[in-house]
């Protein structure tokens, strides 16, 4: 079917889970998407560590690639505290492909956005 040729993979982090521990309040969230010249946009949810409840569906758009990895900028200072997972699906038209396998493990905590990407 033609989901198989839209398929979104997050790819592993760069960003090492050292002694400083995830990434605090993401500022982009960067991904490998194999077909993104015929898309229109992708769905980026935001998935509670704790019970894979998700919390919100964020609209990325359709950026220009950076490299070979589309890189989204968006805004997480509204979410509650706490740890989460990002999952992207790419759109066109009515068609949506399966949801990516989950980015790593960031969290939201008190203060301004950092500027890192999560992979």
């Amino acid at each position: 079917m033609r989901q198989a040729w839209m398929g979104v993979m997050v790819l592993l982090s760069a960003v090492s889970l050292s002694a400083q521990g995830p990434p605090k309040n993401p500022s982009q969230i960067a991904f490998f998407c194999p077909d993104h010249d015929r898309d229109d946009q992708h769905e980026i949810d935001v998935v509670r560590v704790s019970d894979g409840v998700v919390i919100a569906t964020l609209l990325g758009g359709d950026p220009p690639l950076t490299g070979t990895e589309v890189v989204v900028d968006l805004n997480v200072q509204p979410v509650a505290f706490g740890s989460y997972r990002f999952v992207v699906r790419a759109v066109a038209g009515p068609l949506r492909s399966a949801n990516s396998d989950p980015s790593e493990v960031w969290e939201r905590v008190p203060g301004r956005p950092s500027g890192i990407v999560v992979r």
